[in-house]
């Protein structure tokens, strides 16, 4: 595979008129030594095409040299087919942080590869904590060997440390293995009781389902993640719940996230098992006369428990409209508004009637000079 590579490499990068002859191991090695920056990668895959020992050889000083970029990454990938890991390894931590990402990126791009595996796992001995403080874990997104995805799952069983750096490398784990880490995330999840940490194992199901890769989400994997979400949401924290929300959604199970409010806001469910917001409207009218009329309205929102709190006002405007008896413009021959706020989920009917009562505080504070008349309207269903 390497020799292809190289090959290929050589009667690419290497400009035909500079071209040394057919495995002359000594002119080729003269070539590599007189080579300018931007040749240097193409003349090593040159030499490594025909004598693999004369390049590994040379490959400490060629390294020196090489730049970053597509030449630097075909070489790299040359010099670690033949074994030439250590000149690879120290020229990616020569690089500029931006340049380094990337390389890593590329490398692992070509997992497949022989000796790429090999490359990042020994690294990770090598370097050791600055293994995954340096990005180095970017590139095994693409990297399905064994011993890497068990070397991503062991890393991500360890939730101390930093938490940016733990979403990092859950990020990784979730895109390498797919579906296959919806199983290993919900067992997770359901034992973590910290709400940052398993709102980010939750994040990580859409990374798990490919949504937003290229190619777009896999099917099945979003079955599996919506099953396997539903399944836990009733233990997880708030923080994690407010996560599934999100979650759901991007995995465009609109109808689930939605069913979670009732799990989010369990702690004022209703009997009945749904839950109980408030509606309040401010119905203002300019009349004929030019004189200022204002009627406020409320009524309790019974809802089922499908409902998030900012969803409310926009679900039930309808209804209001419906319901409420607003036509104090019309009555008084003017121009009038209609303005509508709801309350968060709602205890019982005292907490709604300290919120009304709250709302029409306000009200009169900000307008004092304004008697509104107030009307408790009927119940609303939602």
């Amino acid at each position: 595979m390497w020799l292809a590579l190289a090959a290929l490499a050589a009667r690419t990068l290497l400009p035909v008129s500079h071209a040394a002859p057919a495995c002359d191991v000594k002119a080729l090695t003269t070539a590599l030594v007189d080579a300018g920056p931007n040749q240097t990668g193409a003349a090593f895959a040159a030499l490594a095409a025909c004598d693999p020992a004369a390049a590994n050889k040379a490959a400490p000083d060629a390294f020196k040299k090489i730049l970053a970029g597509e030449s630097g990454d075909a070489a790299a990938l040359v010099a670690i087919g033949i074994g030439a890991q250590e000149p690879v390894r120290a020229w990616v931590n020569t690089q500029e942080p931006d340049d380094r990402s990337r390389t890593i990126s590329k490398l692992g791009e070509k997992c497949a590869t022989a000796g790429v595996p090999a490359f990042f796992l020994d690294t990770t001995k090598l370097l050791g904590p600055k293994f995954w403080s340096e990005r180095w874990y970017r590139g095994l997104d693409d990297c399905r060997e064994p011993a890497v995805q068990e070397l991503l799952r062991t890393r991500i069983a360890d939730t101390s440390g930093d938490r940016a750096l733990y979403r990092g490398v859950l990020e990784v784990y979730a895109r390498n293995l797919g579906a296959g880490a919806i199983p290993a995330l919900e067992a997770a999840v359901t034992a973590e009781k910290d709400g940052e940490i398993s709102a980010m194992l939750i994040d990580s199901y859409a990374d798990a389902a490919r949504v937003g890769r290229e190619g777009g989400a896999d099917a099945d994997a979003v079955k599996l993640a919506v099953a396997s979400i539903n399944k836990v949401a009733p233990l997880l924290p708030e923080k994690g719940v407010d996560q599934a929300r999100t979650t759901l959604l991007a995995l465009g199970a609109e109808a689930d996230s939605d069913r979670l409010a009732g799990i989010r806001f369990k702690n004022v469910l209703q009997p009945a098992g749904g839950l109980l917001y408030g509606a309040f409207t401010v119905e203002s009218a300019t009349c004929k006369k030019g004189d200022a009329r204002v009627v406020l309205h409320h009524a309790v929102i019974n809802e089922a428990g499908r409902t998030w709190p900012n969803q409310v006002g926009e679900r039930i405007g309808p209804t209001v409209a419906e319901n409420f008896d607003l036509d104090l413009a019309t009555s008084c021959k003017g121009t009038g508004t209609n303005e509508t706020t709801t309350s968060p989920a709602l205890k019982d009917a005292a907490a709604y009637q300290a919120w009304v009562d709250e709302a029409i505080k306000e009200f009169q504070k900000k307008n004092p000079t304004i008697k509104a008349k107030i009307v408790a309207e009927d119940p609303l269903a939602l």
